[in-house]
């Protein structure tokens, strides 16, 4: 009869590495976005302990809170800003094309770019009307004292030595935030 190879299955590693692990994971598919299979290869790490973990935490699905984090409007406000730019960078590049076609006296070619031009410089003003609007709607100073309560109290019960080493960094929060929002 032959033998039947095995595959090896790796070391058990320590706790300590094991939540390391975890982390950067996380931290990579959260924070990052990177795909799950990349994340593997890079923590030397089988595919389905990645799906196992991106898919069974606590927390909940980190695809879930990938996307809770992408709809954020500091991120929203990045990625409004980033089109705008990308927008504008082919505006310019339109204008280059303009001209071209001015110099060559081709006015079918240059309307059809001036009228591409005029549509994005449409598109750029709308997405600066939502950008300003997204940056005056800010939270209040009220607002954001009872979120930093909350984690803070979160804090005092889970670690009350870490917390009472954070009460200076609180009140010169509080006072920053105080001249920020008034």
């Amino acid at each position: 009869m032959g033998k039947t190879k095995r595959k090896q299955r790796k070391p058990q590693l320590p706790k300590i590495e094991y939540t390391k692990l975890r982390r950067a994971a996380f931290e990579y598919i959260v924070v990052q976005g990177l795909e799950q299979k990349e994340v593997a290869a890079r923590l030397n790490l089988t595919e389905a302990t990645i799906s196992s973990w991106a898919n069974n935490d606590p927390e909940g699905k980190w695809k879930d809170i990938r996307e809770a984090r992408m709809q954020c409007q500091s991120t929203e406000t990045d990625n409004l800003r980033k089109l705008i730019n990308l927008l504008s960078k082919q505006r310019l590049d339109l204008e280059t094309f303009i001209n071209d076609a001015m110099h060559a006296g081709d006015s079918k070619e240059e309307a059809l770019y001036r009228h591409q031009a005029s549509s994005i410089s449409d598109q750029i003003s709308k997405l600066n009307k939502v950008l300003v609007t997204l940056d005056n709607s800010s939270y209040t100073l009220g607002v954001f004292i009872d979120v930093m309560d909350e984690i803070f109290n979160s804090l005092r019960m889970h670690d009350e030595e870490l917390w009472e080493k954070t009460i200076e960094f609180q009140s010169a929060i509080i006072r920053k935030k105080t001249q920020e929002i008034g």
